[in-house]
């Protein structure tokens, strides 16, 4: 039994965006892999008004020493409800970052910002965790190989394999003819592994999307849907079930969210890509370390996925979280106190 004293104490700021606080709850997650014991204060953290932010980065930066100036930047900000003084501070999202940050220097205590620090000082933040180099954080940029997502002990089903369709995004344009591509093959799959498929869309999916993956996955191959806007059980409770995973490779946030299951990962690419250079090598960075394979969809029909070990992936991923939470200690040895 672990004794209350022995909480990690942590403050996490939501910006109400899924995708940025899926990222601090997964962070939490690291630290909880790592041998920590997490007591989370959620937050909502919001602006009252998005033209103050030049303002709030101005301050945020100049502001050591100046609690007058650093009340002023709470002051912006509603936070509901007001938070307690933690261990340590985690968000992720830009609208969190000044509240972070003025939480951080009135209270003294670490924190961390997981994203862009957008002419953020770096001695705004305890640790900044960027999946690239950060210009100007020489000694508290933590680089991820992969960005923070939650982590799940639910042991995958044999016989179920994830397809996370997206749409037009980062750079990636589809055709229907990449569609076509991608579900014919998948429905390849399913009669040659004997597995069924959870398949999921996105906001960014194409209207009719949905309806051609039920036309060419038939119920005969055992396909579920989990679309947006479907209500009951949501997909982050249903993607640790699936064995192998396929994903889109418009999504860095579904991306990532499997290689932190761990599960083995296959991204599917259109023939049209056009994506910035930063997006570019991230997913090149993620496929020269082994955590993601990746395929064309106009090559799907002579494509036969060769999955890494589970276990060995899972092993590596660990290994990989591991070494940030190390890190982070590293910056601030008074968190060592409440691992187990």
């Amino acid at each position: 039994m672990v004794n209350a004293s022995s909480h990690l104490n942590i403050l996490l700021l939501s910006d109400g965006i899924p995708g940025h606080v899926n990222q601090a709850h997964g962070f939490v997650d690291w630290l909880r892999d790592a041998g920590f014991t997490p007591k989370v204060q959620l937050v909502a953290c919001a602006l009252k008004a998005k033209w103050l932010r030049p303002l709030l980065a101005l301050a945020s930066n100049h502001s050591a020493g100046s609690a007058a100036v650093t009340r002023a930047i709470l002051a912006a900000h509603t936070l509901q409800p007001y938070p307690q003084i933690p261990h340590l501070i985690v968000s992720a999202g830009g609208n969190t970052r000044f509240a972070n940050s003025a939480l951080a220097r009135l209270w003294g205590c670490p924190n961390v910002f997981i994203g862009s620090p957008r002419n953020f000082a770096p001695h705004a933040v305890t640790a900044l965790l960027t999946l690239e180099p950060a210009t100007g954080f020489t000694r508290n940029n933590l680089i991820v190989d992969f960005a923070p997502a939650r982590t799940s002990n639910v042991q995958p089903s044999p016989n179920t394999w994830a397809l996370l369709l997206g749409g037009d995004g980062s750079g990636y344009r589809y055709q229907q003819q990449d569609w076509q591509a991608i579900l014919q093959w998948a429905r390849d799959c399913a009669k040659k592994n004997q597995i069924q498929w959870l398949v999921a869309g996105s906001r960014r999916s194409p209207p009719d999307l949905r309806a051609l993956s039920q036309e060419i996955l038939r119920e005969a191959h055992g396909h579920q849907h989990c679309w947006p806007g479907d209500g009951g059980e949501l997909l982050a409770e249903r993607l640790p079930r699936a064995r192998q995973i396929v994903c889109t490779e418009d999504s860095m946030s579904m991306l990532c969210e499997a290689i932190n299951l761990p599960r083995p990962l296959l991204s599917l690419r259109p023939a049209e890509v056009s994506s910035p250079p930063r997006y570019q090598q991230a997913i090149e960075k993620f496929a020269q370390r082994g955590y993601l394979q990746r395929a064309c969809a106009s090559e799907l029909a002579r494509f036969d996925w060769a999955p890494t070990d589970p276990e060995a992936f899972a092993v590596q991923v660990a290994a990989s979280r591991r070494k940030i939470v190390g890190k982070l200690v590293q910056l601030v040895p008074a968190l060592e106190k409440y691992r187990n």
